[in-house]
């Protein structure tokens, strides 16, 4: 068997890049109706899912936005894999493609963060490498049709052979999202911490702002998916045509 070829790091951040700014107009659109799908438990139920005092009925509403937010992250996928290939696809039917795929989207979200994570409690090597082999079971549920387990299962397979250059590569992205979070998540840190400072428990619903959660961050938060999502699927697609040829 021969062996598989190594994938450039810094030619994949590259047509990354260069992916995001082409199609940035094709898919922040979904992306962007994300964000706010994902904030607005946060913002209209007191809190969402770990609030004190989640009732079930938040409890529904959150899953609800959990697996609308899963469906146009599927859509986003399906439209940046059409516009890749230069073939016209819909809202409508990029839509359709990211319903069908959100199920197992959610549910291969929710165990790839309790493997990476439970990796990393363990020992950080295992929590890098399944952080890493496991990353890509979005692309795999929407452009390959795998359902929950076999989308990881997939992911990891395609990634598994040379998985450190493939960990470098979505970093980058990771780092970006990151710095995103740390923006997002600043006013209600130091909303917190002046209660705190006051001699008060800080409370859901006391460090957040509508404005912020649904207007501007949702916005500069698509932006940052919008690459995210463009780096890793030009990595899995060279994943893809490396496994295809060996």
């Amino acid at each position: 068997m021969n062996k598989p070829v190594a994938l450039p790091v810094g030619t994949t951040l590259a047509a990354g890049w260069g992916l995001f700014l082409r199609s940035l107009t094709v898919i922040f659109l979904p992306v962007w109706i994300a964000g706010i799908v994902d904030a607005l438990p946060d913002v209209f139920a007191g809190g969402g899912l770990f609030n004190a005092s989640m009732s079930g009925s938040v409890l529904v509403v959150t899953l609800l936005a959990w697996l609308a937010e899963s469906a146009l992250y599927g859509s986003a996928i399906a439209k940046l894999d059409a516009f890749a290939a230069g073939a016209p696809l819909s809202y409508a039917g990029a839509l359709r493609r990211g319903m069908r795929a959100a199920p197992a989207i959610l549910v291969g979200d929710l165990l790839y963060n309790l493997a990476s994570w439970g990796g990393f409690l363990v020992l950080i090597v295992p929590g890098v490498i399944l952080g890493t082999t496991l990353a890509f079971f979005a692309y795999t549920a929407v452009l390959d049709r795998k359902n929950m387990l076999d989308a990881l299962g997939y992911s990891h397979t395609l990634t598994w052979p040379d998985w450190w250059r493939t960990s470098v590569v979505i970093s980058v992205p990771a780092i970006v999202l990151f710095i995103y979070d740390i923006i997002a998540g600043w006013p209600d840190i130091m909303n917190a911490l002046r209660q705190v400072n006051m001699g008060q428990l800080p409370s859901a619903a006391s460090v957040q702002d509508p404005w912020l959660d649904i207007g501007l961050m949702p916005l500069l938060g698509a932006l940052v998916w919008c690459y995210v999502l463009s780096v890793c699927y030009e990595q899995y697609r060279r994943l893809k045509l490396r496994a295809a040829t060996h």
